[in-house]
Parts: C-alpha cells; structure tokens; sequence
C-alpha cells in the first residue's frame, strides 16, 4: 500500500540526503524550475561508486545527487558550491570541466567535525534582527573539498594541481618545464593538464592572471611582471 511510504519516522536534518561528506566521480548536471518560487535549481549527480565518508544513516545507493538553487551570489548556497570548486580549478576552467573528475562534498552543519555553517552564511528575508541585524544566517550547506589531483596542506590550505604544477614552472625555462612537467605523476593522471601544457594554456593563464612572469633569461618567476 501507498499508505506505508508516509511515515514520521525517519527523518533527517537538512541536506536532501542523508550524506554528510562522501567522495564520488562527478557524473553530470542538469537544471530544473524551482518549485514554489520562480528560480532555477541545478542537480549535481556524482557516482556510479561513490565513497560515503559520514552519514546520518546507512547510504547504499551507489550515486548520490544534490540539489542547489542557481544563484549570481556568493554569499548563497550555490556561491559557496562555486567558489569551493573554482578553489581546485584554473582560471579558465568552469564546471562543466570539473566533470568525470573525483570530488569529496561535505555539508557545513558544523558536526562530527564537519566545517561550521558559520563559514557558509547566508542573508534572509525574515532573520531574527535581534540575534542576525544583518540579516546573515549561519546556513549549512554543500562545499567541495577534495578534488582529483588536489591535497590539503596544513592548516586545511588547499594544494591544486594546478597549484603544484606552478611550483614546478617556477625557475625553470619552458623547455626544461615542459620536460618536467610531462613526467610527473599527477600530471600523467590528469589528461586536462597534459593538454594544457602541451598547448601551451597552462603557461598561458599563469601570465595572464599574474602568477608567473618569464624574465629576461627566459626563466619563470613567481608573481606578476614587475613594472618598469
């Protein structure tokens, strides 16, 4: 009977699913009208196979999918997805590059260790003025931080690869880069950045977002161009 799918029993708090933090192979994303509001809401599907980290109970499904209403604010449960994810990729990458690549979600309630939704604040129309007079509500929501190729250095900085590959571009000449760079392990890992250094990009957008400069022998060096 229907009848036995209604239930009080059960429930969880927030977060569409029971996940907590899970690691999975993003898998797609597609957008939906919002229900109850005019909007737009963007699903974000990862799996088959993901890994579950922490759960409010026991998660079997092999795919998980979560559920974000699109927003141009960054200081919305989509902005903080946003800017959590373009923290691992290049500047000239958006999401739909994030795609086949492993990522490790984890929702801000602030419990068994978990970030604090006091990191993920967000303004509402009917906050109480009295506790919130700005209006920002701590809110919890979906962060990424993990992603194929990336580490956490210490004191919970975020290493990318492409922050790695930086390193290495630094005292070098393009030549001895290119050579480097090509055999390194988490590069021949990530066909993305093999193209990026064979075609030049990589080298490309870190002079153009100030990264690197090449000085006059040649050689890279950190940070911008100095001006005359």
């Amino acid at each position: 009977m229907t009848d036995d799918l209604v239930s009080i029993r059960g429930l969880i708090e927030g977060g569409g699913t029971p996940l907590r933090r899970f690691k999975g192979i993003f898998a797609e994303y597609g957008t939906e009208a919002a229900t109850g509001y005019e909007g737009t809401r963007v699903n974000l599907n990862f799996g088959p196979g993901i890994e579950v980290l922490q759960s409010t109970e026991p998660y079997n499904l092999p795919t998980a999918s979560i559920n974000l209403g699109l927003s141009n604010k960054k200081k919305s449960k989509w902005g903080y997805y946003s800017d959590s994810l373009a923290t691992f990729l290049p500047p000239t990458e958006d999401i739909k590059d994030a795609l086949t690549k492993e990522h490790e979600l984890v929702y801000t309630d602030g419990l068994d260790g978990r970030p604090s939704p006091e990191t993920t604040k967000i303004w509402q129309r009917d906050a109480d003025r009295e506790q919130y007079p700005d209006g920002m509500v701590p809110t919890p929501t979906w962060i990424v931080v993990g992603y194929a190729g990336a580490q956490k250095q210490e004191g919970g900085a975020v290493e990318s690869a492409t922050d790695k590959l930086l390193k290495e571009l630094v005292g070098k000449t393009r030549a001895d880069f290119n050579k480097a760079a090509l055999g390194l392990d988490f590069v021949k890992a990530n066909p993305d950045l093999q193209r990026a250094i064979i075609d030049k990009s990589f080298i490309t957008g870190m002079v153009a977002t100030g990264k690197a400069h090449e000085d006059a022998n040649g050689v890279f060096q950190a940070g911008a161009e100095p001006k005359a």
